[in-house]
């Protein structure tokens, strides 16, 4: 059974509610979606079709980060190479203590999806 929080969390990014109190660039980035293009409960069925508003959503996130410098800089080098799961690279950190995934978001139909996806977990 979920908790509450995790439930109503569920509800609002169904709902295309704007995620209050969070300041992270993920965060940003899904409500500016959120305000931008529509949310789906049905995305999955309807797979293909999406890719053309994921292609949208590319430009419209590239614009964004150049405007307000959200770029990552510094992404890690091959020799940090773990390996591949599914969608992502994994490389190990510089700290050697923790991994860094790079997605390329292949699973996932729109953008919007994918930060959803992240607030969910």
């Amino acid at each position: 059974m979920l908790a509450n929080g995790t439930r109503n969390k569920i509800k609002n990014i169904t709902a295309g509610i704007i995620v209050e109190g969070c300041e992270d660039h993920c965060a940003t980035i899904r409500n500016l979606l959120c305000t931008s293009f529509p949310t789906s409960t049905t995305v999955k069925e309807d797979f293909e079709s999406k890719s053309i508003i994921k292609e949208k959503q590319i430009d419209f996130i590239e614009a964004f980060c150049d405007t307000n410098n959200f770029w990552a800089t510094n992404s890690p080098g091959e020799d940090r190479y773990l390996t591949r799961g599914g969608e992502a690279r994994v490389y190990l950190h510089p700290d050697n203590k923790n991994v860094i995934k790079l997605n390329d978001g292949v699973y996932y139909a729109t953008w919007l999806e994918f930060f959803n996806g992240i607030f969910v977990t």
